[in-house]
């Protein structure tokens, strides 16, 4: 049913004339009574009673009239539900973000802009998962993620915005055989211990890749999801880690530990914004991926 032909004919009624409808709606009467003929067609009723002082609704033409105006305002009321929602948008979103990355660095500013916009969203933030992030957003259970790129994923979408190289982070003290004050090449790395996260990450994933085809064990002797705690642990001598130069640069003071580029090969990563692509976003999980995107943007201008 057209619900546009039922305002057409409230407003009929409630004028008493379909000429001073015609006025009021900016339609010529005869497509306007055309409009009345085609609901009296749909309903198999006559609706209107004419004469030349106008119109007066039948007994089915006074039940339309009364169903119609609450069809038309159930129609307002889910207009009006619904830019509010556009506007002011509620309920739960949650963001997963990757070990090991940048992106604990931005969810200060990411979670001030959502509560000063959208102050009826609650903002649930998540690092370690039972699964991994991409399978996760397929699986509804985050909405939003800022992660590694793993490459192609079916049901995601990557929007890559940061490519950054591996670096070694080590105590000061520690030499290593043709390493520089800013470089280590990757085969002088098979003596060290490391501190790493999990296999399903992707960081560990390229590292042991790289590590493999350069005929070097990896001797990971510390499993760790969460980078935090990796300041206090390099210093205590548990081991070494390898991060994205902009994470460990933000994190590691230069002066208490090294930061070095791994060369031959080197490494990179690229931090993307990934959403699933199988299911549409509710509005409160639509406004929080474009503060992403927004946050995201600002923090890198020259994204790829």
């Amino acid at each position: 049913m057209d619900t546009r032909r039922l305002a057409y004919y409230v407003t009929i009624v409630d004028c008493g004339t379909i000429t001073r409808a015609a006025e009021i709606l900016h339609i010529a009467q005869p497509a306007l009574s055309q409009h009345v003929s085609a609901l009296e067609n749909e309903f198999g009723q006559q609706l209107l009673i004419r004469s030349r002082k106008g119109v007066v609704p039948t007994a089915a033409g006074r039940s339309l009239y009364r169903y119609a105006q609450g069809i038309l305002r159930l129609e307002e009321s889910a207009r009006d539900e619904i830019n509010s929602e556009a506007s002011s948008p509620a309920g739960a979103v949650t963001i997963g973000l990757a070990a090991y990355s940048l992106a604990s660095t931005l969810v200060v500013p990411i979670l001030q802009t959502i509560r000063s916009r959208y102050p009826r969203i609650v903002t649930r933030v998540v690092e370690s998962l039972t699964v991994i992030h991409s399978q996760a957003l397929k699986m509804g259970q985050v909405d939003a993620a800022i992660i590694y790129d793993p490459g192609l994923v079916r049901g995601v979408r990557f929007e890559r915005f940061a490519v950054d190289e591996l670096c070694l982070v080590a105590p000061l003290w520690l030499e290593l055989p043709g390493a520089t004050d800013d470089e280590v090449p990757l085969h002088s790395l098979g003596s060290l211990e490391f501190m790493l996260p999990n296999r399903t990450h992707t960081m560990r994933k390229l590292l042991e890749q790289n590590f493999n085809q350069a005929g070097i064990e990896l001797d990971v002797v510390i499993e760790m999801d969460h980078s935090r705690p990796l300041n206090d642990a390099i210093q205590l001598g548990l081991g070494v880690t390898v991060l994205p130069r902009a994470v460990a640069e933000a994190t590691f003071p230069r002066d208490q530990f090294s930061i070095r580029r791994i060369v031959e090969p080197t490494m990179t990563l690229t931090l993307a914004l990934a959403t699933p692509d199988h299911h549409p976003l509710s509005a409160a999980a639509e406004a929080v991926v474009e503060v992403l995107r927004e946050v995201v943007v600002k923090q890198h201008p020259d994204s790829p």
